[in-house]
Order: structure tokens, then C-alpha cells, then sequence
């Protein structure tokens, strides 16, 4: 039986590692994407099955109730990763900032000494 690596979670070591390969930014631009994707989808189901199709009225009220939970739940989870995503790119100005005057000053005390 293979060990697995620690942080792997619930993953194989191979797809782990191209996962962690991925950056940040890019994983929450595509999670963005998608889930705005997902909640067109949603919408547009919702109003061709409801308007549409030739389905009970029970249906078309179950079809609602849920679409509409169903985008509530999207739009939260969407807003969330937005704020986060803005959170992460406050964090790598405030590091580059914080870089830049670290190796300005390590330029300032090799000059000085």
C-alpha cells in the first residue's frame, strides 16, 4: 500500500501535486467563472422547464422553490470567493510592497557599509 504524502487530502499523490501547481489567482478566477456559468444555467433551466415543458404545477412550484434556493446558494458562495479573491490580491500588493522596501533597504545598509 502506497503512503500517502501529508496535505494530499483525500487525493492521489500524482493529482495532489498538479493541483497545488496551480496558482491562487488563477483558481479563484476559474471558480468565479464557473460558478457564475452554473448560475445562468440554473436560471435557464429553470425558466425553460417552468415556462415551457408540460409539467404538473406541483412541479413547476418544486422546480422553483429549489432553482431558487439553488441560486441563493450560488450567488452567496459566488460572493464569497469574490471577496476572498479581493482579500488575496490586497495580500500579495501589501507582500510585494513589503519586499520592495526590505531589498531597498538591504541596497541602502551594502552602500552604506
Amino acid at each position: 500500500m502506497k503512503q500517502k504524502t501529508k496535505g494530499n487530502y483525500i487525493y492521489p499523490s500524482k493529482f495532489a501535486k498538479l493541483m497545488a501547481g496551480i496558482s491562487p489567482r488563477t483558481q479563484y478566477e476559474a471558480s468565479m467563472m464557473s460558478m457564475t456559468f452554473i448560475l445562468l444555467g440554473l436560471i435557464a433551466s429553470m425558466i425553460y422547464i417552468v415556462f415551457f415543458m408540460e409539467v404538473s404545477l406541483v412541479m413547476k412550484i418544486g422546480i422553483t422553490v429549489n432553482s431558487l434556493a439553488g441560486m441563493v446558494f450560488l450567488f452567496s458562495f459566488l460572493t464569497t470567493t469574490f471577496q476572498q479573491y479581493q482579500t488575496y490580491l490586497v495580500a500579495v500588493d501589501l507582500m510585494d510592497e513589503d519586499t520592495d522596501k526590505i531589498n531597498n533597504m538591504e541596497k541602502e545598509v551594502k552602500k552604506d557599509g
